[in-house]
C-alpha cells in the first residue's frame, strides 16, 4: 500500500478512492461530521475493520 500518499486507487474498485490514515484523520478534522471514516485494512492485527465498509 502506498502510505506515503493520502489518496490512491485499486484496480478492482476504480469509481473510489482508498485514504490513507493520516490522511483521512485530517479531512475528519478539517470537516467535522461530513464525512465518515470506515477502516478496511491495517497492518496491525488488534485494529477491526469496519463489518461493512461498503454499505452506504
Amino acid at each position: 500500500m502506498p502510505s506515503h500518499l493520502p489518496a490512491f486507487r485499486v484496480p478492482q474498485f476504480p469509481g473510489a478512492a482508498q485514504w490513507n490514515g493520516w490522511a483521512a484523520d485530517l479531512l475528519a478534522d478539517l470537516t467535522g461530521d461530513q464525512i465518515e471514516k470506515r477502516l478496511i485494512w491495517s497492518e496491525d492485527p488488534a485494529t477491526r475493520p469496519h463489518p461493512d465498509p461498503w454499505g452506504i
